[in-house]
């Protein structure tokens, strides 16, 4: 089974109304952002947004986190500029599938089915319908995702872990952290995932920078400025 381990996030609310949601208008046909000319809609930016969600209170250890400060900004604007950054990775991931040759079979289309239907479960009928979130483009949104994931794979597929490189990295790790008893030879073997991908990671990254150097991306503001973690929880 495949596991969908993005950044997602962000969601876009505006209460018009104290008897609807989004008020007569609703924002079904708004967008959020424009990256590379591609307009992001509020449905797309919805699933991202509950993603990234979900990672920031599992990490702060429940919902206080959004009253956390990061270097003086207010940890929901940290995750909806993550939010928006994922999206600007999966679109320039997509946009590049061709040119390394990947691209989606039958059993990632499938995978992607289920984990709209999952991800429609999870987020709850009432929100989506608010904001136009359904099985059609929740199912693109997530077949963008494997792709990404699958440019990703191909991308670092041929990384060879440097011997010497990790042996180094483990004495800085126990350099740094004196607190730590655990023997070196356990630690090596602990951290290596992790390592190697940390390393993935970082050539993913570099990749990806380099094929969105471009790439513009801007807000819209008045939208952007309504958006609200908390309106999932309405």
């Amino acid at each position: 089974m495949k596991k969908i381990n993005l950044i997602f996030i962000i969601l876009i609310v505006m209460l018009l109304s104290a008897c609807s949601f989004f008020g007569d208008k609703g924002l079904k046909s708004d967008y959020v952002a424009i990256i590379d000319g591609e307009k992001i809609s509020v449905p797309e930016f919805s699933v991202y947004l509950y993603e990234q969600k979900n990672t920031f209170e599992d990490m702060g250890g429940g919902e206080d986190i959004w009253d956390t400060d990061f270097d003086g900004v207010p940890a929901e604007d940290v995750a909806k500029e993550n939010a928006l950054r994922s999206i600007l990775y999966v679109k320039t991931a997509c946009k590049n599938a061709d040119g390394i040759n990947v691209s989606l079979d039958d059993s990632d289309k499938e995978e992607a089915k289920r984990l709209a239907a999952e991800k429609l479960n999870e987020i709850g009928e009432a929100y989506c319908s608010s904001v136009g979130l359904e099985e059609d483009n929740t199912e693109s949104i997530m077949e963008e995702i494997l792709l990404q994931q699958k440019v990703m794979s191909s991308i670092t597929e041929s990384y060879q872990i440097s011997e010497a490189d990790y042996s180094a990295y483990i004495d800085k790790y126990i350099k740094d952290h004196p607190e730590d008893k655990t023997p070196k030879t356990l630690l090596s073997q602990n951290l290596r995932d992790s390592y190697v991908e940390s390393k993935k990671a970082e050539i993913y990254n570099n990749q990806i920078a380099k094929w969105s150097e471009n790439i513009t991306t801007e807000k819209n503001e008045t939208l952007w400025n309504e958006i609200s973690i908390h309106d999932f929880e309405k």
